[in-house]
């Protein structure tokens, strides 16, 4: 194995045990961040906030750290990043940790409640994928039973209070919110944390703008130009995948008031650890309103498979 892609692994490596961590991630756009440090345990029924504990069938149930997002960046490789956006939506994702001699109570037991409106837990086009951003690590669940779980809600939320509730013992109900009368236990959400939920969302173009070619000694350039035309702040997220000869993933986060323009520039240099550079670099951008693949030849590399040199975009 290559040098180069031995280092690039291992950095990828590195970054999986650490996204087995707690939420975190927040940025000046989404700034809804909202914990207890040391939490004081609550009998299921009575009134508890974010960050309390309470007893619930014989385990010990922390509800924390709300995040709003408008995006979600995730592993759909080992080496390869993807971004899912909530398309005028927005995510809203809780730390769910549960520990004591019960059961952990599964994740579709969850719901957010907004006045009147319910929300089952769960991401659809997510599953089992480790997040990246704006929360690291993987969702709640039995087998994971210190993770986060998703909601998904409209963007604005037209609600003055929040809640996070969890519903009895029942059938498996994927992305269903429990009763109002099934509720066993419930987090109130603190006003501050409700507020950027009322906020109109983003809305993201974006191009990116790589050369054909580049001297074999050189990185290759990219520049991102990222405009939001939403009536809202967010943050732009996408993700650049070296696709051979290396591999290697790298996230790219931006934040944006609503009608505001940036130009983001990073380099593409996985390469140049290597024992010898390439005729030729392949790698992927991907984001919102930005899907494409790029090659690039490197000058006094070595030799293509090929010839020719071609740069365009795949959907």
């Amino acid at each position: 194995m290559p040098s180069g892609r031995r280092a690039v692994l291992a950095s990828i490596g590195t970054a999986a045990i650490g996204l087995s961590g707690c939420l975190g991630g927040g940025s000046p756009a989404e700034p809804t961040r909202t914990s207890t440090a040391t939490p004081t345990e609550t009998p299921a029924g009575d009134a508890a906030t974010l960050g309390d504990a309470v007893a619930v069938d014989g385990a010990t149930v922390t509800v924390s750290d709300l995040v709003t997002a408008h995006s979600v960046r995730y592993l759909s490789a080992p080496d390869a990043m993807d971004v899912h956006p909530a398309d005028g939506d927005q995510f809203v994702f809780v730390a769910v940790a549960a520990d004591g001699s019960g059961t952990p109570p599964a994740p579709d037991r969850f719901g957010l409640v907004a006045e009147d409106a319910r929300y089952g837990s769960g991401i659809e086009y997510l599953g089992p994928a480790r997040v990246a951003a704006p929360v690291t690590g993987r969702r709640y669940g039995e087998s994971n039973p210190e993770g986060f779980l998703g909601f998904r809600v409209p963007a604005p939320l037209d609600a003055e209070s929040v809640a996070v509730v969890l519903g009895s013992d029942g059938p498996e109900r994927t992305d269903t919110p429990p009763d109002p009368g099934d509720v066993v236990a419930e987090w109130t959400v603190p006003p501050a944390a409700v507020d950027p939920l009322r906020s109109p969302p983003p809305a993201f173009s974006a191009a990116a703008d790589v050369p054909e070619s580049v001297p074999a000694d050189e990185p290759i350039p990219v520049t991102i130009d990222v405009t939001n035309e939403g009536d809202g702040p967010g943050v732009f997220r996408a993700a650049i995948n070296q696709q051979g000869p290396l591999y290697g993933a790298e996230g790219i986060d931006r934040s944006l008031a609503a009608g505001e323009s940036a130009t983001h520039g990073t380099t593409v240099d996985y390469y140049l650890d290597d024992d010898a550079a390439p005729g030729r670099v392949r790698f992927a951008v991907v984001g919102p309103d930005l899907s494409e693949l790029f090659e690039v030849t490197l000058d006094g590399g070595g030799t293509p498979a090929g010839t020719g040199t071609t740069t365009g975009a795949t959907h």
